[in-house]
């Protein structure tokens, strides 16, 4: 606190709490002019003055201190956590307020809290009511079945315990539970499938070939329904790996012909290659066959270059032509150089 008086010769400055010399912790700044309160809890509300005097007279300045301070309240209650029986309990509600006003609660963070202790609340007998089990298991998985449940009349005490009461007690307040109730009506399905189709399908192996069937959902009257319906069930097989001797069969390769060329780039030879049955060596379609890599029936051969002539395909060479004895002798010949 200040005290705001100046004069000259420099007044002397005391200070007075509610007309009394101050008496508890201060500290005087400037020579007097500032009071410094050390404790302000020590302090209630009331005046403060500053009395300066010197040979001109004297001057007294008043002020007020009010100390407001945060505090803890425990005044509310929350509603009670049942309206009959012995466990009903109130928590006491923390409010932050200062001078009578809630305040948030962040402005009380450094002032202890107060310990809470529940309170208990509407401890007395509650009303007759119902009380029912849960529901047995469903007699059937599907086509209707049925569950049933316990349905009691009872009253809880205010000790905790459960008394069996007349249903005529409970029908007053509240009407009576079903019991029984149907379940899982759903029609029941099964997969069904129709006889497995010749094993003539494509072989994928020597002697093994694919068969195939139909599989759909149908009720247990047989009425086919949507595939959807049996989709919890476990699917039987539509397509099996079955043994048959029209895949009894293998790739037959004859010997490769002559080589068309002796040298060159232009020579070839060829073979015959057919799919036939390993027990009676008749061809048969080729695509039984094809679970297997087809031979090559052609191939290039010689490819290695001639030396110092002509290679003709298919025909006799040029004709060639020498001297002997003053001659030109003339000859043919169907390979090979000159």
């Amino acid at each position: 606190l200040g005290c705001a008086v100046d004069g000259h010769p420099t007044p002397n400055i005391t200070w007075l709490y509610s007309g009394e010399p101050l008496s508890l912790q201060h500290q005087l700044l400037a020579a007097g002019r500032i009071l410094q309160i050390l404790n302000v809890s020590d302090f209630s509300d009331g005046e403060f003055s500053c009395l300066a005097q010197n040979e001109a007279g004297s001057l007294t300045q008043v002020m007020t201190l009010a100390i407001q301070e945060y505090r803890w309240s425990v005044d509310k209650l929350t509603a009670c956590s049942a309206s009959c029986g012995h466990r009903g309990l109130q928590l006491p509600q923390l409010r932050c307020l200062l001078d009578g006003a809630e305040v948030n609660a962040s402005y009380c963070r450094e002032t202890p809290k107060p310990s809470l202790q529940p309170i208990t609340c509407n401890r007395r007998d509650c009303p007759s009511r119902w009380m029912v089990t849960s529901w047995s298991p469903c007699t059937r998985s599907c086509g209707g079945g049925i569950q049933t449940r316990r349905v009691t009349c009872q009253r809880l005490t205010a000790k905790g315990s459960s008394v069996p009461m007349s249903s005529e007690a409970c029908a007053q307040v509240s009407k009576h539970p079903v019991d029984t109730q149907s379940c899982n009506r759903q029609p029941c399905v099964e997969w069904a499938a129709s006889s497995w189709g010749q094993c003539d399908g494509p072989c994928i192996g020597p002697r093994l070939a694919v068969q195939h069937r139909q599989v759909f959902c149908q009720t247990k009257d047989g009425t086919s329904v949507s595939s959807d319906q049996c989709s919890s069930l476990p699917r039987p097989l539509s397509t099996q790996n079955c043994w048959t001797d029209v895949c009894g069969v293998h790739w037959r390769v004859s010997l490769w012909t002559v080589c068309t060329a002796t040298c060159g780039n232009y020579g070839f030879q060829s073979r015959r290659v057919d799919c036939v049955h390993i027990r009676t060596n008749k061809p048969v379609m080729e695509h039984h066959c094809s679970w297997r890599p087809r031979p090559a029936n052609w191939q290039r051969c010689n490819i290695t270059p001639c030396e110092n002539g002509t290679l003709l395909r298919g025909g006799e060479a040029e004709g060639c032509s020498s001297r002997k004895d003053g001659r030109v002798v003339s000859q043919k010949r169907r390979t090979g150089p000159c």
